[in-house]
């Protein structure tokens, strides 16, 4: 029964996790110019109809269910760059909107954490279990998804300082990215982001 708590209590955190971090993308979006990129090719007030069934839904709970680190990604959105008021700049600034969306929450998450252990607070053993899920998927998915690899918010941002070959070189393995992806979380290619991370994420919360 725990280990089932323990699992929707992971999938809830990563859920929310990248509904905010997509949700800071459309809104960062509205703000540089181009209020529809979220209705173009989907509900903007329906956060499943946001879902990318492999990044945020399918890719989390196998995760899960090997006991891995929690890792995933959002749709892409459909920018019109001529909406923007600096294409090059606006759209580095809205693929990078969710992964900071991300390390705030981590951050948020430390800082509220440390204080209430400061002022004894911190002993409720369900929050003992919620910090470090919180604050370690938030951080995870902060620096996996400034891997420069398609759909990543880090290929997003490359792409826009490519030109010529590479840029051509981009466009053919854009297609396969999510492959490249899943290969690497089978074979566990991505410990060299997660063990570092949980490292410091526990050495921050004093566990």
């Amino acid at each position: 029964m725990r280990r089932l708590f323990d699992l929707g209590l992971n999938l809830a955190v990563v859920l929310f996790s990248l509904w905010l971090h997509d949700w800071t993308r459309v809104r960062a979006a509205r703000r540089l110019g181009d209020a529809e990129a979220a209705s173009r090719q989907r509900s903007p007030d329906n956060p499943f109809a946001r879902v990318d069934w492999i990044g945020s839904l399918l890719l989390p709970a196998y995760l899960l269910f090997r006991s891995l680190p929690l890792l995933g990604w959002t749709r892409s959105l459909d920018l019109d760059e001529d909406k923007l008021r600096s294409p090059r700049r606006d759209g580095l600034l809205i693929a990078l909107a969710g992964p900071l969306a991300n390390l705030l929450l981590a951050v948020a998450g430390i800082v509220a954490f440390r204080g209430l252990s400061a002022s004894g607070m911190a002993d409720s053993p369900l929050l003992m279990r919620m910090a470090p899920i919180f604050c370690l998927s938030n951080a995870n998915l902060f620096v996996f998804n400034l891997l420069p690899i398609p759909p990543l918010a880090g290929a997003i941002a490359a792409e826009r300082f490519l030109g010529g070959d590479a840029l051509s070189c981009f466009e053919e393995i854009k297609p396969y990215g999510f492959l490249l992806l899943l290969v690497g979380v089978y074979f566990n290619f991505f410990d060299f982001i997660t063990i570092p991370v949980s490292r410091l994420v526990y050495s921050l919360l004093g566990f």
